[in-house]
């Protein structure tokens, strides 16, 4: 089969095609297996990322000073910073989310001035309270 014929059959240039074959000549087979893609490499090393996520996952927000349980991006960015001396940005944090299969999710709505102690008073006495009067009245 010509080069021509095999570069239309798996859809890649004639180049590429050309390129197979030299790699194949001069390295054989293993040549054209898939390589690791050059880049920059994670500042994290695997280690310290899973420490860094067993930290985020068992201390919370809380325990690095803030006053609920929200994770932001930038909540995690300084949490990074604050364990590994290493600074990211707070869309490199997003990147880490999905590397890591954590989700986005989206607080309750809540009314800042709801008061949890006095809607338990509410359910818990006066409600039953109410209702055994209203029965006693008919």
């Amino acid at each position: 089969m010509s080069q021509l014929e095999a570069a239309r059959r798996l859809e890649v240039t004639q180049g590429a095609i050309s390129q197979w074959v030299v790699r194949d000549r001069e390295n054989g087979e293993e040549a054209l297996k898939t390589q690791p893609r050059s880049g920059r490499p994670p500042r994290l090393s695997p280690d310290k990322m899973a420490k860094v996520l067993v930290a985020l996952e068992a201390r919370g927000p809380e325990d690095f000073g803030y006053e609920d349980q929200r994770w932001t991006t930038q909540r995690i960015a300084d949490a990074i910073a604050r364990l590994t001396d290493i600074h990211y940005s707070t869309s490199s944090i997003s990147d880490l989310l999905r590397q890591w299969g954590w989700s986005w999710q989206t607080a309750k709505r809540q009314d800042s001035r709801r008061d949890e102690a006095s809607i338990d008073y509410w359910r818990e006495q006066l409600c039953p309270e109410l209702k055994k009067r209203s029965r006693g009245a008919k």
